[in-house]
């Protein structure tokens, strides 16, 4: 097996710049030998990569489905792929499904493994059971406090014991351990949510995620609390847990996954359409239906998505209980009326956002502009519009909302096709771009916003939404065939709209003329429920929001006592008073529909993490609030950031005690550019991309271990010039920064503050002295106050180089981000002594 470079060696004054040779000040010529000879030595084993996967053939469309294995160092087929297949079942029953997902870890290699695989599931499930099997033994997972649940594992990890954890680190994004799996072993995990299943327009629609993108983690980096490739960081303390290793390109993550789902419906079933993947459909009858996916060995990298279609008045309002004890619990279902578009539209400002990261490069980007395209062909008469494009800093291109015209229209769409995905996601600064302007009393502001929300930030995305919005209204667009639902789902929430999804398959125009239709009028404002003779407690969600599509109003509620009575919905329905009462029986005893305590749970769970999400996303939340989901979630045994399952066999399976950890890789998902992700590594890039700010993959980890290993040999002969695997994340000033400054600089702003000390050295063409770099500085004017704001920040003219609206002179390497932020500098290049 290949042997790993520790990450433990301390680096000790040996310069490794980030490109280029190493350079040591003295120094013994024999180990700097047998550094270049381990390094060499260490990047062949890069170029193979301790992922499972296999090299694919010359036509990478006949992919070999048997056998996957890890490639040893010297090319050749090692133990077999440790996760080895994924399979789905989800049984629907009309607006319910129970979904097991079932994960097949076999240890092929001769020595015990513990596996650690990070996967999604669906954003709005309440995961409420695991099980643990090897062999025959089935051992039943329990739900714990999260610290208690990770004690229990370890110590039984460290004593030789079969175990499992389960934890979540986003409502979507959720990583399982197993210990101690034997040589020869076959561990199953199975995974038991339920969830209500969505209904717009007349067709119900299940979707099951099958990878996690990688995500664009913000902040200084502050260690590592997990395996993935990123550091944890200030902003994200636990990066390292949300982003697991991704199977290079010309690579296969190994593992694959089968679904089947069932369908029950209870009306008759119309036309069953599977959007990304090719599908068997048998029918039984007019209201059954069983899909699978035709390829049971199929690539998990993109979204599986379902829907099918029913007759628009066979759905009714209705209600589904469940109470086997003192509490009951309901989910009450409210159809709304149908949309009635008005003969004039009122007038509107469309804000239109498009994510321009990496990630997006290729496919995502192009499907964002064409969809983009028909947005702005289809705007009212009367509508006002701009444009914002962001990645690590946002722009837009209007200085305010400019009249639908067709000059303002050209000059929109010249822009929109210049645009090109590089740099990070950095969204926060478009959530504040669109909020810096107060919305117009005289016309609602309608946000687009296109992304695939590959951030690590989530919870900090939806937090500024709900504080900025005021009284605009936001409808995320994921556009991707594996985008964060989570964040979307829950940004259309908190700001007053909807979410849709834009695969990269989707009708463009289609999107585009259901979303106009969607905003001509909401189907259902300012909804209230109330009822008399049943006494509901706990009602979720607390408040409505504004119903623009032709969908239910769900709502999750207790109840102690069963009974007769009535619910009412009030709103306002095409600008008229509506109203719907509903006849219901609440039963005393109900043992059916058992999955509904749980799903009210997650419900309320929801609604107290929508008290705190910039709290909880920084690991500190209000002990109040945590308290009452960790009591919550262990009441109704379902899963939290705060609680986890675990499992232990408690027979001694590994005696010596020796293990290895193997994390397992994901595929890249579907569409997206490895290059828009982790940037092009075999040239210098013009950009930094969406990774690039704070990488730490497995090639990384180990660069940064030949760093270290470098300096270690050569102790007190310098300081080093920049580390090839921890580049800082970006400030508030990085969109400037990355504007203004040449790739070499930014690199230089981006290293170590300690860098370069008294030498004097240059770096790929930067003349560097003293800990400062020579530059030349574009003005948009030279004045008094501008040379002033330079002189503070330690810039040393040089004046005889100087010339027109250009200053050259040395500026400290620390000041380089801070300079590029004034607005009087336009542009800063390098400049050679």
């Amino acid at each position: 097996m290949m042997k790993m470079v520790s990450n433990q060696d301390s680096a000790r004054g040996c310069e490794i710049p980030a490109q280029g040779a190493a350079s040591c000040s003295g120094g013994n010529g024999a180990a700097l030998k047998s550094f270049w000879i381990s390094l060499a030595s260490l990047l062949a084993l890069v170029t193979v990569l301790v992922l499972c996967g296999y090299a694919q053939a010359a036509d990478p469309m006949k992919e070999v489905r048997d056998g996957l294995t890890i490639i040893e160092p010297d090319g050749k087929p090692g133990t077999a792929c440790l996760l080895e297949h994924t399979s789905v079942t989800a049984d629907i029953a009309g607006f319910m499904t129970q979904v097991r997902v079932t994960q097949v870890f076999r240890n092929t290699a001769d020595k015990a493994i513990e596996a650690v695989y990070t996967f999604p599931l669906s954003s709005t499930a309440a995961v409420h059971d695991m099980t643990m099997k090897i062999g025959e033994r089935v051992v039943k997972g329990v739900i714990m406090r999260r610290e208690e649940a990770r004690e229990i594992y370890d110590k039984a990890k460290a004593a030789g014991k079969a175990a499992s954890l389960l934890d979540q680190e986003r409502p979507n994004i959720f990583t399982q351990s197993v210990a101690n799996i034997m040589p020869g072993d076959k561990v199953e995990i199975t995974i038991t949510y339920s969830e209500i299943l969505p209904f717009k327009d007349g067709a119900f629609s299940f979707m099951f995620p099958m990878v996690v993108g990688p995500r664009f983690i913000p902040g200084e980096p502050s260690g590592a609390s997990g395996t993935g490739w990123a550091h944890d960081t200030n902003k994200v303390p636990d990066a390292s847990r949300i982003t697991p290793p991704v199977a290079k390109e010309g690579t296969r993550a190994g593992h694959d996954i089968d679904l089947t789902v069932t369908i029950n419906a209870g009306v008759r079933i119309g036309e069953i359409t599977s959007k990304l993947h090719e599908v068997t459909i048998q029918r039984d009858g007019d209201t059954k239906a069983t899909v699978s996916l035709k390829d049971a060995k199929e690539i998990p990298n993109r979204d599986f998505v379902l829907a099918y279609a029913v007759a628009g008045d066979a759905i009714r309002s209705g209600v589904i209980a469940h109470k086997d004890g003192p509490e009951g619990y309901v989910a009450i279902i409210m159809i709304p009326p149908k949309r009635v578009t008005p003969a004039e539209i009122a007038p509107r400002e469309m804000i239109f956002v498009i994510d321009c990261s990496g990630s997006q490069r290729g496919r995502p980007l192009d499907k964002a502009k064409e969809t983009m395209r028909y947005f702005i062909d289809k705007m009212g008469p009367n509508d006002t519009f701009n444009i914002i494009d962001f990645n690590t800093g946002a722009r837009q291109l209007f200085s305010e909302p400019k009249p639908n015209t067709a000059e303002y229209r050209e000059k929109a769409l010249n822009y929109m096709q210049k645009l090109q995905a590089q740099g990070g996601t950095w969204m926060g600064s478009a959530v504040e771009q669109v909020a810096k302007a107060p919305a117009p009393e005289n016309r609602l502001r309608i946000v687009t916003f296109m992304t695939d929300g590959y951030v690590g930030n989530d919870f900090e995305i939806i937090g500024l939404t709900q504080k900025l919005r005021g009284v605009s209204r936001w409808f995320p667009f994921g556009t991707g065939n594996s985008v964060n639902h989570f964040l979307l789902e829950q940004m259309a929430r908190v700001g007053g709209g909807e979410a849709e999804i834009i695969n990269l398959n989707s009708p463009s125009e289609k999107v585009a003329s259901d979303f106009y239709e969607r905003i001509a009028t909401p189907v259902l404002i300012d909804a209230t429920l109330s009822f008399e003779g049943v006494d509901l407690t706990d009602i979720y969600p607390a408040q409505v929001s504004d119903l623009w599509a032709q969908k239910p109003l769900v709502f999750k509620a207790r109840y102690t006592k069963g009974g007769k009575g009535t619910i009412t919905i009030k709103g306002f329905a095409s600008g008229k008073p509506y109203e719907q009462t509903l006849s219901v029986t609440l039963p005393e005893t109900e043992k059916d529909n058992a999955a509904i305590p749980a799903i009210w749970a997650r419900a309320k769970v929801d609604d107290l993490m929508d008290k705190e999400w910039m709290l909880i996303q920084q690991r500190k939340p209000s002990p109040e609030v945590k308290e009452e989901i960790i009591k919550t979630a262990l009441a109704h045994k379902i899963m939290t950031q705060y609680t986890s399952f675990v499992a232990v066999e408690e027979r001694v399976v590994n005696k010596d005690g020796k293990l290895e950890t193997v994390t397992v890789p994901v595929e890249l998902p579907h569409g997206v550019s490895e290059k828009g992700i982790f940037g092009d590594k075999s040239a210098p890039s013009p950009v930094l991309h969406s990774m690039e700010y704070q990488t730490r993959g497995v090639v990384s980890k180990m660069l940064g271990a030949v760093g270290r290993y470098a300096g270690a040999m050569t102790a007190n002969k310098g300081t080093r010039v920049a580390e090839k695997d921890e580049a800082k994340t970006p400030s508030a000033a990085d969109a400037d920064m990355t504007a203004k400054l040449t790739p070499e600089l930014i690199e230089l702003a981006n290293g170590p503050k300690e860098r370069g000390g008294s030498r004097s050295f240059t770096y790929k063409g930067v003349a560097v002295q003293k800990g400062r770099a020579l530059v030349e500085i574009t003005l948009s004017a030279v004045t008094a106050d501008a040379l002033k704001k330079l002189k503070d920040m330690g810039f040393e003219s040089a004046p005889d180089r100087s010339t027109g609206n250009k200053v050259v002179g040395w500026i400290p390497l620390e000041k380089l981000r801070e300079m590029a932020a004034l607005p009087e500098v336009t542009a800063v290049k390098p400049v050679s002594e």
